[in-house]
């Protein structure tokens, strides 16, 4: 694919990039409760500025979550409203792997996995572990999960990288934080990544249908797991 649009709403930030013959362009704008008002038209002035209909786009990338319900709906309804309108495929992606991603970009090398803990509101986090590797892109290690701050873990057997505002907002997350090789609590899902992401995911994948364009909530179809270490 060489023109592809990427949303990401599943946190505090609104977040669209479009990746057209080689040339990125995004927008990002920390704004919570106004996804809904900005998403719309910072999808149009990218695609003005490209001067691409949404139509000649060969698919659309989105954050699938988890992350907060009402702004994953109103993302994921935009998403499914212009691939069911243009014909377009689609290219879900894990916003806490996007997290893990940019972690990876940053950190030192010398680590093992990466962390990653995101408020879930309700003293809770979406968290999941990541490794990252040789190419530099990160892969699941495990499942994505919602819990209580203190029951997040990170991978036994070497150094850890942490990430996501959890690490940020609750204290019994302050420990880990303070053990992990870095922490990086400032790091929030980008439109940017998920485009890295999806476009690495295509080299040997093809995209979904417009109807697989869902949100992956986590807190309605997991139950935490223990640490099995």
């Amino acid at each position: 694919m060489t023109r592809l649009l990427a949303i990401e709403t599943s946190a505090e930030a609104c977040s669209v990039a479009l990746y057209c013959e080689g040339d990125m362009r995004t927008y990002i704008e920390h704004a919570p409760m106004r996804h809904a008002e900005l998403l719309l038209p910072a999808i149009q002035a990218l695609l003005d500025e490209a001067r691409l209909p949404v139509g000649k786009l060969d698919g659309i990338a989105f954050g699938r979550g988890p992350g907060s319900f009402t702004s994953l709906r109103i993302g994921i309804g935009v998403v499914q409203g212009l691939a069911w309108g243009a014909g377009l495929p689609v290219v879900p992606v894990s916003s806490l792997a996007v997290v893990a991603q940019d972690a990876a970009d940053t950190a030192a090398p010398g680590y093992s996995s990466i962390c990653v803990a995101v408020d879930a509101r309700m003293q809770e986090v979406y968290t999941a572990n990541f490794r990252c590797g040789e190419s530099g892109l990160v892969t699941s290690a495990g499942d994505e999960l919602v819990c209580e701050p203190d029951r997040v873990f990170a991978l036994d057997g070497g150094p850890f990288v942490a990430a996501g505002n959890g690490f940020d907002r609750f204290k019994p997350l302050e420990l880990m934080a303070s053990q992990a090789r870095e922490c990086h609590p400032g790091i929030r899902p980008r439109a940017e990544t998920v485009c890295k992401l999806a476009l690495a995911w295509l080299d040997s994948n093809e995209p979904l249908p417009a109807g697989m364009a869902q949100p992956v909530y986590v807190r309605n179809r997991v139950a935490f797991k223990s640490n099995p270490n």
